[in-house]
């Protein structure tokens, strides 16, 4: 079943890509690939998986608002769980290497996201220059602040280059918890998943107006 599963959620992303990038050709307009990722494609990625998701704090995203929401990352899942919640649409920064990849790389593109080179420090720089600029056009991004999946399940040490994006841009910080990801999609493995409930709860903003970057040591543990 895990294999059928795995093929399944193949089949569908490159289906719900292929159907987005058409109508972004036709229309012209970033936003509806971004509406049909969290309102086809996440949905039916969790329906696959044979699992649900339960959200409270739905009530400290004000209507009209962006944000840069800060979430812990513990599998391969957090993306459609975190784009089936949460009502705005999601731009995300990536590793530079998902840039040349089919499908996923085209739509990244297509819709505007950042892709970061860890290694090059210069790009690197540049990219999150681009990150602030996207937010400061009323863009909400996604950031996994401790940089990479966490191999243990536990949250990592945050790193400064989302904290300085905030401050760079002015735009509250929205921290989001989620938990149960792991257990039903494990780094470990691609071919054993497990129905689950995901919970995911979104904090009240975080306003960076008033900090220092000396602040940020503090703010980031």
């Amino acid at each position: 079943m895990s294999i059928l599963r795995l093929i399944a959620m193949i089949l569908w992303s490159i289906l719900c890509i292929t159907s987005s990038l058409i109508v972004l050709l036709f229309t012209f307009n970033q936003k509806l690939p971004l509406v049909m990722a969290r309102t086809i494609w996440a949905p039916g990625i969790l329906f696959i998986l044979g699992s649900k998701t339960k959200v409270t704090g739905l009530e400290n995203i004000e209507k009209g608002k962006h944000y840069i929401l800060f979430s812990n990352h513990l599998s391969y899942l957090d993306i459609p769980a975190l784009f089936k919640v949460i009502p705005l649409n999601l731009h995300f920064i990536a590793k530079k290497e998902l840039r040349k990849s089919p499908f996923i790389g085209w739509y990244m593109r297509a819709t505007g996201m950042i892709f970061i080179d860890r290694s090059n420090s210069i790009e690197a720089s540049k990219s999150l220059t681009e990150a602030v600029q996207l937010i400061k056009e009323g863009k909400t991004v996604l950031i996994f602040p401790e940089g990479t999946v966490s191999a243990n399940g536990e949250v990592q040490r945050f790193k400064k280059g989302g904290f300085n994006i905030a401050m760079e841009s002015g735009i509250e910080i929205l921290p989001v918890s989620i938990k149960g990801t792991n257990s039903i999609w494990p780094t470990t493995s691609n071919t054993k998943f497990k129905k689950g409930t995901v919970h995911i709860n979104i904090g009240k903003p975080i306003s960076m107006d008033g900090r220092d970057y000396n602040e940020l040591n503090e703010i980031a543990v």
